[in-house]
C-alpha cells in the first residue's frame, strides 16, 4: 500500500511539475509573440512614459524615437537568446521558494505572482494607449 502512494504521490507530481513547465512555455511564447507584434507600440510607449516624466521637447522625443528604433532590433534578438535561460532560472528559483511554504503560503504565493503579472500586463497596455 505505501509503495503504490509513493508512485501515485511522484506520479502526481510529475504532472504537477510538467504542467507549470508547459504554462511557463505558453506564456513565454505569447510573450514574444506579443512582442514581435508590437514593436512600434513598444517604442511609442516608452517614448510617451520618457515624454511624461522628463517633459521632453518636441526635437528630443524625435531624436530619442529614431535611437529606439535603431536598437530594438538588436535588443529583440538578444533578448531572444537571453529570454530562455531567464525564463528556466525563474521557474527553479520559484520551485524552490516555493518548496520552502506551507501549502497556504504556496497558495497565497501563487496570487501574488499572479497579481504581479496582471499589473506588469496593464502597465504595457497603458504604455500602448
Amino acid at each position: 500500500m505505501t509503495q503504490s502512494r509513493l508512485k501515485a504521490f511522484g506520479l502526481l507530481l510529475s504532472v504537477f511539475a510538467l504542467g507549470a513547465v508547459a504554462g511557463g512555455a505558453g506564456l513565454s511564447w505569447a510573450e514574444h509573440r506579443r512582442a514581435e507584434q508590437s514593436r512600434p507600440a513598444r517604442v511609442d510607449g516608452m517614448l510617451a512614459r520618457m515624454t511624461a516624466q522628463l517633459h521632453l521637447a518636441q526635437e528630443q522625443q524625435d531624436s530619442i524615437r529614431a535611437i529606439l528604433k535603431r536598437y530594438d532590433p538588436a535588443m529583440d534578438s538578444m533578448w531572444s537568446e537571453i529570454r530562455p535561460r531567464f525564463d528556466s532560472l525563474r521557474s527553479v528559483v520559484r520551485g524552490e521558494i516555493q518548496g520552502q511554504l506551507s501549502p497556504e503560503q504556496r497558495r497565497k504565493y501563487k496570487e501574488m505572482l499572479e497579481q504581479r503579472e496582471r499589473e506588469y500586463r496593464e502597465r504595457r497596455a497603458a504604455g500602448r494607449d
